[in-house]
C-alpha cells in the first residue's frame, strides 16, 4: 500500500507551528488586548470617601464638623455637598434614623435609599457615574455659598469646615472655613427653577407652602406628609469627592452623611 507522504519545510513542524502562531494567533490577541481597553476598563479610578470619623454632629441639630481628608488622586477636583430640604409638622431637638419618618415620610425613604452606598465597609466602591444620578434621581441639589463658588472652598482636603445652623436672630446659616465664613444659599437648579422666597436656608411660610414644592419652583423641597402643617423645616446633607476621568466624565466617591439640621427661623 503506498504511503501519503506530507512534505515539511525546514525547521520541522515545530517552526511551522511557530510561524502560524507570529501570523495568525498573535495579530489575533493583539486585537483583543485592544478591544479590552478601549472599552474604558483602564480608566476605572477610586476616589476615596470622607470617613465616618471626619463628621461630627453638632447637637440639637444645629450643623456639623467635616474635616476633609487629602486625597492624593490626580483625577480629583474637589468635594461636594448634595442636600434636599423636608418640611415637617413636628418639632425634635434631636431625631435619629428610625425618628425620620416622624419628620417626614420623604426624609426617611432617601435615607433608606442612600444607606447601602454610604456603607464603606461592605460597600468600599462604588458605580462612579451612578452616585451623582443617584442624587439627582432623589431631587438632592448641589450646595453653593453666597457670592462665591463652593468648588474652590472645597478644593482641596487637609481642612476643616463647619456648617452652621445655629438659630441665631438675624443671621442665615453658613459655611465656615479657616475663620472666613460664607453665607449658604439654595441651589436653583443652574436656572431650571426659582426657589422662593429666597435662597437662604431659612424656615419660612413660603418655604413651607406645598403648592410652592414643584420643579419649577422649589425643586429642592420634599413637602409635608401626613395631616399636621408644616410649620417645620430641615435639610439633609450628603458630602462626596468629585473627580473626571480619563475621558472627562465626573466620577464620584461614596457618599458620607452629614446629618439632618433643622432650619431656623
Amino acid at each position: 500500500m503506498a504511503r501519503l507522504r506530507i512534505p515539511i519545510r525546514p525547521g520541522g513542524l515545530a517552526s511551522h507551528r511557530r510561524r502560524l502562531f507570529s501570523f495568525v494567533v498573535r495579530p489575533f490577541m493583539g486585537a483583543l488586548f485592544f478591544m479590552f481597553f478601549a472599552c474604558g476598563i483602564e480608566d476605572y479610578i477610586y476616589l476615596p470617601p470622607v470617613p465616618e470619623s471626619a463628621v461630627t454632629q453638632e447637637p440639637a441639630m444645629s450643623g456639623a464638623i467635616i474635616r476633609l481628608p487629602q486625597i492624593d488622586v490626580i483625577q480629583f477636583s474637589n468635594f461636594v455637598i448634595f442636600y434636599r430640604i423636608y418640611i415637617s409638622g413636628t418639632l425634635l431637638a434631636s431625631a435619629t434614623p428610625s425618628e425620620y419618618s416622624t419628620l417626614n415620610a420623604a426624609l426617611s425613604s432617601d435615607y433608606n435609599i442612600f444607606l447601602p452606598y454610604t456603607n464603606v465597609a461592605t460597600n468600599t466602591s462604588v458605580n462612579a457615574s451612578a452616585v451623582g444620578t443617584l442624587f439627582k434621581s432623589r431631587n438632592y441639589w448641589k450646595l453653593e455659598i453666597q457670592d462665591a463658588g463652593i468648588d474652590s472652598f472645597l478644593g482641596s482636603g487637609g481642612q476643616t469646615i463647619t456648617i452652621d445652623f445655629q438659630s441665631i436672630i438675624g443671621r442665615a446659616p453658613t459655611l465656615n472655613r479657616g475663620g472666613a465664613e460664607y453665607v449658604l444659599n439654595r441651589s436653583n437648579g443652574d436656572g431650571t427653577f426659582t426657589p422662593v422666597p429666597h435662597r437662604r436656608f431659612l424656615n419660612t411660610a413660603d418655604l413651607n407652602v406645598t403648592a410652592n414644592a414643584t420643579t419649577l419652583i422649589n425643586a429642592d423641597v420634599a413637602p409635608v406628609s401626613g395631616s399636621p402643617s408644616g410649620d417645620y423645616a430641615y435639610v439633609a446633607m450628603y458630602i462626596v469627592a468629585m473627580g473626571i476621568d480619563n475621558n472627562f466624565s465626573p466620577i464620584y466617591s461614596s457618599p458620607a452623611f452629614l446629618g439632618v439640621f433643622r432650619l431656623p427661623d
